[in-house]
């Protein structure tokens, strides 16, 4: 019975400490612009378009822990082509301290072998169980995000 209040309270302790707040739409356009600009270059000179969703955030450490699909678009000809693109979790080191949200840096996991170990050391325990198994549904949702606006930009 000690066991598992223990546990229980390790596990409120935990979410305490981190949230999955969501963000107003000001932030939601400083996180926008910082991976449009900062994370992904394009390689075919394209527009960068993206779409992300946030796992947790930690107003202590100034951090947003999210899964982020990023893509590069560009015309060829008539036709709207993808060029590069990635998809990925991160995490955002923000800056509240002047009132507004400014993105300050990124990290990714590194690729390979890496990856789990990156994962689990970057992000709070429940959002790293979410990003090591980010299911498909929810890649295919941002997806659709990505086309939507990529019709009403580009096409």
């Amino acid at each position: 019975m000690k066991r598992n209040f223990i546990w229980v309270m390790f596990v409120v302790l935990l979410v305490a400490g981190c949230s999955n707040a969501a963000v107003t739409e000001e932030e939601g356009e400083e996180i926008e612009r910082y991976i449009r600009q900062e994370v992904m270059k394009p390689n075919f000179g394209g527009e960068i378009l993206s779409a992300y969703e946030i796992l947790a955030s930690s107003e202590e450490k100034g951090e947003i822990y999210l899964w982020a699909l990023i893509e590069e678009y560009y015309k060829e000809g008539a036709e709207v082509e993808q060029g590069s693109g990635m998809s990925v979790p991160m995490v955002l080191k923000v800056d509240r301290s002047e009132g507004a949200l400014k993105v300050i840096s990124h990290t990714l996991p590194r690729d390979g072998s890496f990856y789990a170990d990156d994962v689990k050391e970057m992000f709070p325990y429940f959002a790293e169980i979410k990003a090591l198994d980010y299911p498909s549904i929810h890649i295919k949702k941002l997806v659709k995000e990505v086309e939507t606006e990529v019709a009403e930009k580009l096409e």
